[in-house]
């Protein structure tokens, strides 16, 4: 059995190498120390199982995921992590993969989760199984949340970040050169797309909850 696991921290790779083979002994593991080192691997080797830190050098694990799904490799993708990030966790599981580990506890659930995913059965660290559970939902939202960011003007776009770094209407209007009036107006729009109701505080209130998608917008 072929592994690839993929983490830029050599000391927790080594020992979760360790734990791996101590366990499956005649199995070959290919190691990395970041995204797209793993990349190159995958496209020249195959491998029956993938391990990736969510956070590396070059290319995170997400975009190796991207890679695997695009390419049509054929192995099991297990993502590790340091956070308990419900955003993560679906853009990981949407991406293709079957696996997904708390750091904190992979040395504990490693063996487990290879076992699940090798019979193309999902696994999750214990402390996130309602994540698995609130998938449909989750996904559901957060498309509702996209769709609405994605039909805002660009006008309208650059207000809603500037609200998201808690700039007020006067700081906004002079950084986009534009009236006070027509910041109001602005985020009165992009209220109404957001299907936001409330007082003048929802906004920013709302962007604070869904920064890493403005984030991600922003870096598109």
């Amino acid at each position: 059995m072929k592994i690839l696991l993929a983490d830029d921290h050599p000391i927790f790779r080594k020992g979760l190498k360790m734990l791996i083979e101590d366990h499956y002994t005649h199995c070959s593991i290919t190691e990395c120390n970041n995204g797209q080192e793993a990349i190159d691997k995958l496209a020249l080797e195959k491998h029956l199982i993938t391990v990736l830190d969510i956070d590396m050098p070059e290319k995170s694990g997400i975009d190796v995921l991207k890679y695997i799904k695009e390419n049509k490799i054929k192995t099991k993708a297990i993502i590790l992590t340091m956070h308990n990030d419900e955003l993560f966790f679906n853009e990981a599981f949407n991406q293709g993969a079957l696996g997904f580990l708390l750091k904190e506890d992979s040395t504990l659930e490693i063996v487990e989760c290879i076992e699940k995913v090798m019979s193309d059965i999902p696994f999750v660290s214990n402390k996130l199984t309602n994540y698995l559970k609130n998938r449909k939902k989750f996904n559901s939202r957060i498309n509702t949340i996209r769709a609405g960011i994605e039909s805002l003007s660009k006008a309208e776009f650059n207000t809603l970040q500037l609200v998201s770094d808690n700039k007020t209407s006067k700081e906004i209007a002079e950084l986009l050169f534009v009236t006070e009036k027509s910041v109001e107006n602005y985020r009165s729009r992009i209220c109404k797309k957001l299907s936001l109701k409330g007082g003048s505080n929802v906004l920013y209130k709302w962007c604070v909850e869904n920064k890493d998608l403005i984030q991600e917008y922003k870096s598109k």
